[in-house]
């Protein structure tokens, strides 16, 4: 199966169905059928096929969501481009990638492309307008997306393989750069099928998406429910979570899927605890684990939704483990048991499987590990192994059970005075205290200790917190050594732009500042 036989089978089975809700427009899913139908065969006839790449530089929209099916209906490769990365990130995707052809949107268009020193960007350029408003852009030969939908066309079936690559999309990578990661329509129908599974969904499931599409999270949630059959809708942004709060009312979703992030927003900054959206069944937290005690104020907010937690990396398609409402609050801190054909292994110092309860660090493979990197440098980056096994760089360890619990990265411990700490235990107990908003916890140098541990704290509105009762309540939970040096309250914490926090970002701040 291939992964444009989703939207196939959608639109035979129900074509009247709305497959995609955005703020101001819907799209049945035979009409998102015929239209990517339509721009396929004229990418076709403009010489795009199998093998070849062509990039989306746009944020959420429906002709966005319609150049995406036609891409991969013609044979052809997604190249996501993150909207908010700088130019020079954006301009060196461009030139590693090597995409026959780019679509950008209109803001896109009028930021990076149709100005002085833009973009330097393939010859065919499309855009999701219908036509172009400027002298730049007419010069740039820009394709408007009208134009080229209102053909009706069937394209010519594409000579490709489950085994080929569908989507390259960037992820941060641990040189610097971000790293291009190739996975094929195996890689997504193997985990699409085993999470659909796990999680219980059916057509008659719909979700609500507040993150942008060119993240494996949102591409993810869009795939998984056209496999079902189901509708996914579009949030008009996570600015204001009340706003996100009344989407998930008035929508009736069954699901919504977000990081721990988007999930304290909620609690802190919406009703949606006075008011339960009615309709919703489900909640999926990944990128990361919400604390004990958020887990158990997310469950008494939503007492009708069942909490799913999901854990994984973009090179795995994405997801590793998974943990479902019965077993969430019984084995507390576990993100779960490896997917359905995913081989899940902790390695140790001499490259060997350790025992339960030790830590080493999470290695997985499985049909669900990408193809590899674009420039081609997984395995000298360490990412891939001999074994062929994704190297996640996560440090955990593994129950009698087969539950996995993270630890946290091994490049973020801290060594403190002899000790090995994981910021993470630190933060659980820090973001219990009632005025924490968020917490993020890294190790800077110190002549003495090696590390100290400094916690960054941002506190609830006109909230006032003293060092000493900082210590005085993580020494209730944390031995002496692994109590905070110092406590520093800020305004907000730097966070990537998925929302997650990025004690990478929050070291780098803090070397600045010294």
């Amino acid at each position: 199966m291939l992964l444009f036989d989703l939207l196939a089978a959608g639109a035979k089975r129900h074509p009247e169905k709305p497959a995609a809700i955005f703020p101001d427009e819907r799209i049945s899913f035979g009409e998102l059928h015929q239209r990517s139908d339509n721009i396929a065969a004229w990418l076709r006839e403009q010489g795009i096929g199998p093998g070849d790449r062509v990039a989306l530089l746009c944020g959420n929209s429906l002709p966005a969501l319609v150049y995406f099916w036609a891409i991969l209906k013609a044979g052809a490769q997604s190249v996501d481009m993150p909207t908010l990365a700088g130019r020079s990130t954006m301009q060196g995707i461009v030139d590693e990638a090597q995409p026959k052809a780019l679509v950008a949107d209109a803001a896109q268009m009028a930021k990076h492309i149709a100005v002085d020193d833009g973009l330097k960007v393939p010859d065919l350029l499309l855009t999701t307008k219908a036509g172009a408003d400027t002298a730049a852009e007419r010069e740039l030969v820009a394709h408007a997306y009208e134009a080229i939908v209102a053909q009706d066309a069937t394209p010519n079936g594409p000579e490709v393989t489950a085994d080929d690559v569908a989507m390259i999309v960037y992820t941060s990578g641990t040189t610097g750069r971000p790293n291009g990661v190739m996975l094929s329509h195996a890689n997504f129908i193997e985990n699409l099928s085993a999470s659909n599974a796990l999680m219980g969904l059916t057509e008659d499931d719909s979700i609500l998406i507040v993150v942008p599409l060119y993240y494996i999270h949102g591409r993810m949630q869009l795939l998984l429910h056209a496999m079902l059959g189901g509708t996914v809708v579009f949030s008009a942004g996570f600015q204001f979570p009340a706003k996100v709060h009344a989407e998930l009312v008035e929508s009736k979703v069954t699901g919504f899927s977000g990081v721990p992030y988007h999930f304290k927003q909620l609690l802190q900054r919406s009703k949606i605890a006075d008011q339960p959206p009615p309709a919703l069944r489900y909640v999926l937290i990944t990128g990361g684990a919400l604390s004990a005690s958020g887990l158990k104020q997310l469950a008494t907010a939503l007492p009708d939704a069942g909490i799913h937690l999901a854990y994984g990396q973009t090179e795995a398609a994405p997801r590793i483990t998974w943990i479902g409402p019965d077993e969430l609050f019984v084995k507390e801190g576990s993100v779960g048991r490896a997917l359905p054909n995913v081989k899940l292994e902790l390695l140790g110092p001499q490259e060997t499987p350790v025992p339960a309860g030790e830590i080493g660090e999470v290695a997985a493979g499985g049909p669900n590990i990408m193809k590899g990197y674009v420039c081609g440098d997984e395995r000298t980056l360490g990412k891939i192994d001999d074994q062929g096994r994704l190297r996640t760089g996560d440090l955990a360890r593994l129950d009698e059970d087969g539950h996995l619990f993270l630890c946290g990265r091994s490049s973020e411990m801290i060594k403190s005075a002899g000790e090995r700490i994981f910021p993470q235990e630190i933060e659980d107990v820090v973001g219990a205290h009632p005025e924490v908003r968020e917490v993020a916890v890294i190790g800077l140098p110190d002549d003495t200790l090696g590390e100290r541990i400094v916690a960054y704290v941002v506190l609830a509105p006109e909230a006032e917190v003293s060092k000493a009762e900082f210590r005085g309540h993580c020494l209730t939970e944390l031995p002496f050594v692994r109590v905070p040096k110092e406590f520093r309250v800020v305004d907000a914490l730097p966070k990537t732009a998925s929302g997650k926090v990025s004690r990478g970002k929050l070291k780098q701040q803090a070397r600045q500042d010294s």
